[in-house]
């Protein structure tokens, strides 16, 4: 009888595959260590030897030179468990598990489950022995087969195995020993240290993070894979620690005074430390921050601040069906997790030497030079690439680079790590080549939030930086402010010029000294040559005589030093003269600086509207567009009309892209209006931006009419801000909920306007920040977070303001913008 027909593959298959799912040594191991972790074992001791063979007993290859051993006490395997688990490629018992929610004895739950573990040994070495003693059993089980007999010519079942009796029985556990050596110098000089650093990052240094006890020793040196301690985190000159569950991230923050030295330690030395930056403080209270910051009384740190928004409130979340609801979306939950981050100086820095309790700043630098950056740790195993040598996953040397992010996180200033697990984050699956998370929805969640973190840091951070920049200004003005510099030079001129006429003066007093000195000159010498003739009234005057000699004498030289000074005077007197108008213009220049510093925001800010309203602009010529085309017979001229709109606009685009420091403000044209009549062209405009963008969104217009004395184009500005910031968000909730129905509202009555939407509202982690540049909640390709704040600075221009309405929706949160038009209503 025929054979049976099946599928069967070349033994050289699963060599190839092993050697593609395992990119280095450092994988190889980590893989193995894992296998340890799922047993239960309290240890995993890895052994390295490049010179020797593995001893008699424990190899059937003893003539290999080189081996690695990974030597655990788990609960290791009997015949069963390697013949119907082991031996069977890509079956894997720990699928099974964790599909059933269950763990080990000690509650792990088991980190591998595609059943290829065990290929990595073939990264390592040549051949494999496992010696291993199941928990409970009493015979102990050596089974070898060698990597060199994957061969194309041989199928996988006839590779030979052998499993027989150990010669020498051990307790459970469980004993890899790889031999032959595939490339020993790797394990050698320079190539070693570099294994051994990332090694050291693999298997996590923090002790929160690392489940058990992983040694290492090459080539009978031990190695000492490192822990990051808390002392050395203590030095820290910010301190962050954030924690996500239950849909809500929430982050910590310290930082500590050393942070604001910067550039200026001067004035750090003089206006910021000698108080603790207490008067900095109370001057940042005054401003506007993304965070609300506290501060620290016990001068350990500067300030603390606390942050919390949910995950729903980010912008393009992705989403996935609801459980109970097919209807419905809700964003993909990546699981609890939490971490730190801590930023260091890496110069002196004695206070965070002092804080952690260390000798000297050395540790700090060595530690954080060997593991820096924001590591991702599954139940203490890292997962890369994230944060490994230093990977920016987070893209944090990005925004160092620019000049706004000057004061943001360094990717080599860092250490930190994010803790998941395979319990509670099993949506964040590795790749099988274990080279980062497979793309999910979950993934890309759970990098928008470690993003967010990082982002909200980094934007505490440059609002300090910038308000820091402004009281320094301030401080320096209120020492030597610009006019009193100008008064002191006025009054050195006028000093000057009443020294130089001290020259005529002096010249005048100088002669009669000298007359006087030689009549009493004269009279000295009768009385001291002729004491017979002098009177005894005389004679008694006569030292005195000497002594105003002597004065006159010492008088008329100081009258020639009088005369040099009056010289110099005169020459001063003329360089203040030409110092003054230079005053002038060097005051003119620095108003002119004030301007110029101003424009980079200008100039971003009048960028984002150029978007909207080109956008507006563009809508409106492809309508016309399309009405001249459908017209019968075709309206030609209509058509060429808006086809050069739309080329203008946008060249108008690019050209934007390149503004210039020449900008002048214009007068705008003030004009009178109705209010409906402008709420009217605005539903109009978006009605057909929805159309053409299959958005169903409801724009309802209630109110009492007034009229508004204003230029027309400012109130369309900020109204475009605003629907288009609540079209956004409406779309978001669109996303998760198919059943929604988007709807915007504008109530208007004498003199003020109420806009509102019925989306989720605004986040209470905004609502406070939500004017000031920069502060948004959508990713930073769909916004810079300044519509808002240009709505603001129009207002204030127009002399009236708008802000946000204390009342909250049904979500809890602040919804309603309320603009008050009194400044420029009419009755």
């Amino acid at each position: 009888m025929a054979k049976t027909p099946h599928f069967d593959i070349s033994a050289a298959v699963v060599r190839q595959l092993g050697e593609e799912l395992v990119s280095d040594e450092v994988t190889a191991i980590v893989e193995l260590v894992k296998n340890a972790y799922d047993a239960d074992a309290s240890f995993a001791h890895v052994v390295v030897n490049t010179q020797e063979s593995l001893p008699p007993g424990t190899t059937k290859f003893p003539d290999a030179q080189g081996f690695v051993t990974i030597e655990d006490d788990g609960y290791g395997m009997d015949e069963t468990d390697i013949q119907n688990g082991w031996l069977m490629i890509s079956l894997s018992a720990k699928r099974g598990m964790k599909a059933k929610g269950r763990t080990t004895p000690k509650g792990r739950t088991p980190l591998g489950d595609k059943g290829l573990g065990r290929l990595s040994t073939q990264k390592l070495g040549q051949n494999l022995d496992m010696v291993t003693t199941k928990d409970g059993a009493a015979d102990t089980l050596h089974v070898s087969f060698s990597w060199q007999a994957f061969e194309d010519e041989r199928s996988l079942s006839d590779v030979p195995v052998t499993i027989e009796k150990a010669e020498s029985p051990r307790a459970k556990g469980t004993l890899l020993a790889i031999s032959g050596l595939r490339n020993p110098t790797v394990w050698e000089g320079k190539a070693a240290e570099q294994l051994v650093t990332d090694l050291s990052q693999m298997i996590s240094p923090f002790p929160e993070a690392r489940p058990f006890r992983v040694t290492l020793k090459i080539d009978g040196r031990p190695i000492d894979l490192g822990l990051v301690s808390d002392r050395v985190r203590k030095a820290a000159v910010g301190r962050f620690v954030f924690d996500f569950a239950d849909g809500r991230l929430t982050l910590k923050g310290q930082i500590r005074l050393a942070k604001l030295r910067g550039n200026a330690p001067d004035f750090f030395d003089q206006h910021i430390a000698p108080d603790h930056g207490l008067a900095f403080y109370r001057y940042l209270q005054s401003k506007r921050l993304p965070v609300p910051l506290t501060y620290c009384d016990d001068h350990a740190y500067f300030v603390s601040f606390e942050h919390s928004l949910e995950l729903a409130a980010l912008g393009e979340v992705d989403v996935v069906p609801a459980p109970d609801d097919a209807e419905k979306r809700l964003p993909a939950d990546p699981g609890p997790f939490n971490g730190e981050i801590d930023e260091f100086l890496l110069r002196a820095d004695e206070t965070g030497v002092k804080l952690g309790g260390l000798a000297s700043a050395t540790e700090i630098q060595q530690i954080v030079r060997k593991q820096a950056g924001i590591k991702v740790f599954r139940d203490g195993f890292g997962i890369k690439p994230y944060g490994i040598n230093g990977q920016d996953w987070l893209r944090l040397g990005a925004g160092w680079t620019s000049a706004t992010s000057f004061y943001g996180l360094r990717p080599q200033n860092v250490l930190g790590f994010v803790l998941i697990s395979e319990a509670k984050n099993g949506h964040l699956k590795e790749k099988t080549d274990r080279e980062g998370f497979v793309s999910n929805p979950w993934s890309q969640n759970f990098q928008r939030l470690i993003t967010h973190v990082a982002n909200t840091i980094g934007d505490v951070y440059e609002s300090i930086r910038r308000n820091l920049n402004v009281y320094r200004q301030e401080v320096s003005e209120k020492r030597q402010p610009l006019k009193s510099n100008k008064q002191a030079i006025t009054d050195a001129g006028a000093i000057a010029e009443q020294l130089a006429s001290y020259s005529v003066k002096a010249a005048s007093l100088s002669g009669r000294a000298a007359s006087a000195r030689e009549r009493i000159q004269k009279v000295t010498d009768r009385i001291t040559n002729t004491p017979i003739l002098s009177s005894t009234v005389e004679r008694d005057l006569a030292d005195l005589l000497n002594e105003a000699n002597t004065a006159l004498t010492a008088s008329t030289e100081l009258y020639g030093e009088l005369e040099d000074y009056t010289k110099q005077a005169k020459v001063l007197a003329g360089i203040v003269t030409s110092l003054a108008p230079k005053l002038d213009v060097m005051s003119d220049q620095l108003n002119d600086f004030s301007e110029l510093a101003g424009l980079g925001l200008l100039a971003e800010s009048l960028s984002h509207e150029v978007q909207n309203q080109s956008d507006r602009l563009m809508r409106r010529a492809s309508s016309a567009i399309k009405r001249g085309q459908a017209a019968r017979p075709q309206n030609r001229d209509l058509v060429l009309f808006g086809q050069e709109v739309t080329s203008t606009v946008a060249t108008l685009r690019t050209l934007i892209e390149h503004l210039g420091p020449s900008l002048r403000y214009q007068r705008d044209k003030i004009e009178t209006f109705e209010i409906s009549g402008l709420l009217g062209d605005i539903r109009q405009h978006f009605r057909t931006r929805w159309e053409s963008d299959k958005f169903d969104c409801t724009l309802r217009l209630t109110g009492e009419d007034f009229d508004v004395e204003t230029n027309r184009g400012r109130m369309i500005q900020i109204l475009d801000n605003l629907i288009l910031n609540a079209e956004y968000w409406l779309k978001e909730r669109l996303k998760r909920d198919a059943g929604f129905k988007p709807e915007i509202t504008i109530d208007y009555e004498p003199f003020a306007l109420r806009l509102w939407d019925n989306g989720y509202g605004i986040d209470r982690s905004v609502e406070e920040s939500l004017f000031e540049p920069f502060v948004t909640l959508k990713p930073k390709t769909e916004g810079r977070g300044l519509g808002l704040f240009i709505c603001a600075q129009i207002m204030e221009s127009l002399g009236g303001r708008i802000n946000l309405s204390p009342e909250r929706n049904e979500e809890g949160r602040r919804y309603i913008f309320e603009i008050d038009l009194t400044s420029i209503g009419r009755a």
